[in-house]
């Protein structure tokens, strides 16, 4: 029997096969077994058709094929013929393209700095084999050429600052520690959303293959820095997930190479503000060596909202509001005289170092996402979603976050203290939100059980339906959703394809009783029922959403309908 896999639609690929029909409006779009044609996908994707379920097919290998060696590549690294393009490696068109003005400080504010990491890449990459594994990256996967530049350019320098020996040496390990993402599948670096518990098992293997690859090529001595540049303090780490306290060279790369992939753009998401990324260490503090990260905030000299940082006229203060344009210019409130001011090339004032950082309560951040939402001010509200999105499970980013929200916008809607524009606006992001959550939850495919759920058109685009659509996947329940008025064939075509626990019909007018006779194991669920149960999960002590519970609680099984 072939194997069957459910893709986002913009996963699938020209000359992948359907394997289950495609309906559209309940009419027959595209049979199974079809072949999908680029301009299908196209039609598929104007008729806001998501997923796909296509016949599982081989992928080609990869190019750099494990286990690599040098006699296995058929290359001879002292060819000529390797040096290829003079301006492929340019190193200061290679800087234009990592954002150093927002991202570095004052790192590169000294010409010197530039030229000793110039002299240091240009060095390592008169080396064959060490150009040839660059060179092969760069074509692999570009954003992982880019970030290992980026970990060698802020590691050189953060190592030769703390006077660690051998940087020079050092510096070929910081530029080569993804090496091993030459063996993880392109589609795999490159899927724009979160990855699943399988798809991550594969991509944490590139610790191990990173290893591999450094030993094979002389570079035994720093092919730690390849297999445990994601391990942690505490033990929350890949690939051993061990609790070590590990030599300062590898601690820090574990900070930058976090630091440079979360401020770092991708296609797919927008990149974090320095700031808001040295919070979301300094949240995570107990993975990290603190002492390490504080001496890296006052290198890059980039301070996070919340720290208290030691003035040069000897003053302390709370750095306020950071400036996303001028980073090192944060405004700041003097804790002895509770002046607020702007740090500034004007000021003679600047700061020295950061004594301390006050860890942003999860209450306070979600207060203050309730508040830039219900303002409408939806592009302040999507950094500080970016603060909490680690902070909350997913159901209680329902019970806590979408439900509240709407409840208050509702509010604020009829006393008119809010304009319907703005209104429309925020609601259209929670639910954009939310469909994320439900993309992720279908992406990890971890569903243990199929509910077959009928509804009236008007409760499709109902937002405490896609709640409760929500609330259902993230208990492992995948919700298969149809018109409740769609021809009996239809349904008993769905039944027949898919083995449902139970059938749930939401509606508010009268269900057909012999609809009803078909389906077993039916209830049927009035809507303002539903709605009165989610918001009553809003409290601190209320109980966790629990599907079939519902059903039991508030639903109508069919036999007592009918009869």
């Amino acid at each position: 029997m072939p194997n069957i896999e459910k893709l986002l639609i913009q996963d699938v690929e020209p000359g992948d096969v359907l394997a289950e029909d495609v309906f559209i409006n309940r009419t027959l779009f595209m049979k199974k077994d079809s072949i999908l044609t680029a301009k299908a996908l196209e039609l598929l994707k104007k008729k806001s058709i998501k997923y796909l379920s296509i016949y599982y097919k081989e992928k080609s290998a990869n190019p750099f094929d494990f286990p690599v060696s040098l006699e296995d590549t058929h290359i001879n690294f002292s060819d000529s013929s390797l040096s290829g393009n003079g301006d492929e490696f340019n190193f200061y068109a290679i800087l234009a393209e990592l954002d150093i003005e927002i991202r570095y400080g004052q790192l590169l504010k000294d010409e010197g700095n530039i030229d000793y990491l110039q002299i240091i890449f240009e060095d390592i990459l008169s080396n064959s084999a060490n150009k040839y594994c660059l060179s092969q990256l760069k074509k692999w996967d570009y954003h992982s050429y880019l970030h290992s530049i980026d970990v060698f350019i802020i590691g050189t320098l953060f190592a030769r600052h703390l006077k660690i020996e051998h940087v020079e040496k050092l510096a070929l390990g910081y530029l080569l520690h993804d090496i091993g993402k030459l063996k993880i599948p392109q589609q795999l670096l490159q899927k724009p959303g979160r990855l699943t518990a399988k798809e991550f098992d594969l991509m944490k293997k590139h610790t191990l293959y990173g290893e591999a690859i450094l030993k094979q090529i002389g570079l035994s001595d720093f092919s730690y820095l390849a297999k445990s540049h994601h391990e942690r303090r505490n033990g929350e780490g890949y690939p051993e997930s061990m609790q070590i306290n590990s030599k300062a060279e590898l601690e820090l790369l574990q900070i930058i190479d976090v630091y440079s992939a979360i401020t770092m753009k991708r296609p797919y998401r927008d990149a974090m503000r320095a700031a808001d990324a040295f919070s979301l260490l300094y949240r995570d503090e107990e993975k990290y060596n603190s002492i390490l990260l504080t001496e890296f905030v006052d290198f890059i000299g980039i301070y996070p909202e919340n720290s208290i940082v030691l003035l040069s006229n000897g003053h302390n203060a709370l750095v306020q509001k950071a400036n996303p344009q001028f980073p090192t210019s944060p405004r700041v409130k003097c804790m002895e005289t509770n002046i607020s001011f702007h740090i500034s090339i004007n000021n003679d004032i600047t700061i020295l170092k950061m004594v301390a950082y006050q860890t942003e309560d999860k209450i306070e951040l979600l207060n203050l996402f309730y508040n830039e939402l219900v303002s409408a001010n939806v592009e302040n509200a999507k950094k500080t979603y970016l603060k909490i999105v680690d902070n909350f499970t997913i159901e209680e980013y329902f019970t806590k976050i979408f439900i509240p929200v709407y409840q208050i916008l509702n509010l604020l809607k009829m006393q008119k203290a809010i304009t319907n524009t703005k209104y429309e606006q925020v609601v259209e992001y929670m639910e954009q939100l939310m469909q994320h959550k439900v993309d992720e939850l279908i992406e990890n495919d971890s569903y243990h059980d199929h509910v077959l759920i009928l509804i009236d058109d008007h409760v499709q685009n109902d937002y405490f339906f896609k709640v409760f659509i929500g609330l259902i996947h993230n208990n492992r329940i995948f919700p298969h959703v149809m018109p409740v008025h769609s021809s009996l064939e239809m349904i008993l075509t769905k039944l027949d394809t898919q083995n449902f626990s139970r059938t749930c019909i939401i509606t508010c007018g009268n269900t057909d009783t012999l609809l009803l006779s078909y389906l077993p194991n039916m209830y049927e669920m009035p809507q303002r029922k539903i709605e009165k149960y989610l918001i009553d999960l809003i409290g601190d002590n209320k109980d966790n959403f629990d599907f079939h519970y519902l059903l039991e609680r508030i639903g109508v099984p069919s036999s007592t309908i009918i009869h």
